[in-house]
Formats: C-alpha cells, structure tokens, sequence
C-alpha cells in the first residue's frame, strides 16, 4: 500500500479496500440479559502502512499522525493507545467506548457512539447513528475508490452458570458462517460473533438483529 500523505486519503483509508477498520468490544450474557443501559469498552483497530518514519524510526509515520487525528473526529471519545506490528502488517489501536442500549423506547441512548442494542426479543443488534455515518460517508468523499470495509467483532461471555439458546442472523460464531442458525452457549464459555458485511451495511443504515434469543 502506497504511503498516505493527506488528510483526505486517511479520511478515505478508513473505507477503502484493503485498509481494514475493526470495532471489537465484549458483553456479558448477564448484561445482555438485566443491565441497566451503561457505556462498555471497545477498541477500533486501523491497519496503517507502518507505525514509524521510515526515514527515523523514533518518530511515528505520517499515516498515523494523521490516523490519530482522523479517528476521533468520526468516532467520539476515541483514544490512541498504541500502534504495533503483526507479523508483516501495522495496526492502531484506539480505545473506543460503545453504549450497551437497553431501552426498548425507538430512540438510540447514544447518537455519538456505536450502540449495542438488547432487550426481551433481541440478544444483540448494533446500531450506527447518523452522525457516525455522516463522518463515514465525509471521509469517503475525500478520497477515491471509497467501498465500507468496517468489520466488527463481539465476544459474548456466559457467565450465567446455565447453558443459554440463541438464533444468530447474517453472521460468523467463531468463524463459523451462519445465514440463520440455532446455537448454544455453554456455561461459563465464550463465543466470537463476526458481523457480515450485510449486517455492517444494515447497521451503518440504521440497525442489524444480529442475536435473537431462543426459549
């Protein structure tokens, strides 16, 4: 990948092809079941082309100067926390903070940040508000061949003591891929779930039921 000189290409490096943005964060089964409505952390990952200047490694690249002041604007109360390397690629950190929503009123309990939603019906759905979108949609125009590459990744802790029942939608369960499947979460296990790039796109757009649960 080319060096990214400018801000407008960071802007679109946040989108394009092959620069992969994700958003990774963990729940509960406990939570996600009677937690009042709080704020939970996250992390958005960003791959870079290097973390230093290739001309003196004691300072950081352009590409994560201007990384760093990209992120928060679309994201907000983003904060840099490291760039590192793995294997033959380059990643920055940030600690980002997610709304765990669980109000079942039609209203997001954060217009700023990633909510993720649950209630009676719903174990997880991830919503992106319009001011997210907006700074997305900004920074795609600022650069060329803009196309969403967001992942996002949930892991669900059962720390219930019991088993728990649930259908996924349009989504990988520890890279399994499901269009609709019926799982089970062990007691005092963990699971990953992978939103799908339909489940991304749906919601960037508003909403995508990604868990529902089974009786």
């Amino acid at each position: 990948m080319k060096s990214l000189k400018t801000l407008a290409s960071i802007g679109a490096c946040l989108l394009i092809v092959g620069c992969k943005t994700t958003i990774e964060t963990e729940v509960t089964v406990s939570d996600l079941l009677s937690s009042p409505t709080k704020q939970i952390a996250g992390a958005l990952v960003v791959e870079v082309p290097a973390c230093q200047d290739y001309q003196d490694s004691r300072k950081p690249s352009n590409t994560l100067i201007e990384v760093q002041k990209m992120v928060p604007t679309i994201f907000k109360d983003a904060t840099f926390a490291e760039c590192y390397r793995q294997q033959f690629n380059s990643f920055a950190r940030f600690d980002l903070p997610l709304v765990l929503d669980k109000d079942k009123d039609g209203k997001l309990a954060s217009e700023e940040h990633i909510n993720i939603l649950s209630n009676e019906s719903e174990m997880l759905a991830v919503a992106v508000p319009a001011q997210i979108k907006a700074g997305l949609e900004d920074a795609a125009k600022r650069g060329p061949g803009s196309a969403l590459n967001m992942r996002m990744k949930i892991k669900v802790v059962n720390d219930t003591g019991a088993d728990v029942s649930f259908n996924v939608v349009s989504a990988f369960v520890d890279d399994e891929p499901y269009v609709f499947g019926s799982l089970i979460s062990k007691a005092d296990q963990s699971f990953t779930v992978t939103l799908s790039d339909v489940s991304v796109q749906s919601a960037v757009n508003g909403d995508a039921m990604v868990l529902r649960w089974r009786k």
